[in-house]
């Protein structure tokens, strides 16, 4: 267990991250190895972020998000947001200045 993330495999090869309240953003690398090390334990392929009780993307969060993205691409491992809330995703929209490098999907089921 990572403090401040819910980490379930779900099958396939399917990791679901859920953040927690305890996740602080501003300091990855309290998170990115532990985690690298779990998703490598359970061979996970893909990493499902869910993203529904987040509501804002900020900065911050945007580079957190990118961040995780850098380590499972590292690991050959696909990284799909899942769950935005539209305004949240909006939001995002409206502070992005590039297309994110990892990609969405409506709920889990819809990542394929």
């Amino acid at each position: 267990m990572i403090k401040g993330m819910h980490l379930t495999p779900i099958g396939e090869g399917k990791v679901l991250l859920e953040p927690g309240d305890g996740l602080d953003p501003s300091d990855p690398d309290a998170y990115l190895v532990p985690l690298a090390e779990l998703l490598q334990q359970t061979h996970a392929r893909c990493l499902l972020y869910d993203l529904k009780n987040v509501a804002l993307v900020d900065p911050v969060y945007y580079q957190w998000l990118l961040r995780v993205h850098g380590i499972c691409r590292i690991a050959g491992i696909e990284m799909v947001t899942v769950n935005m809330r539209p305004a949240t995703a909006y939001g995002l929209a409206l502070t992005l200045k590039e297309t994110p490098p990892f990609s969405s999907a409506l709920d889990v089921h819809a990542a394929g």
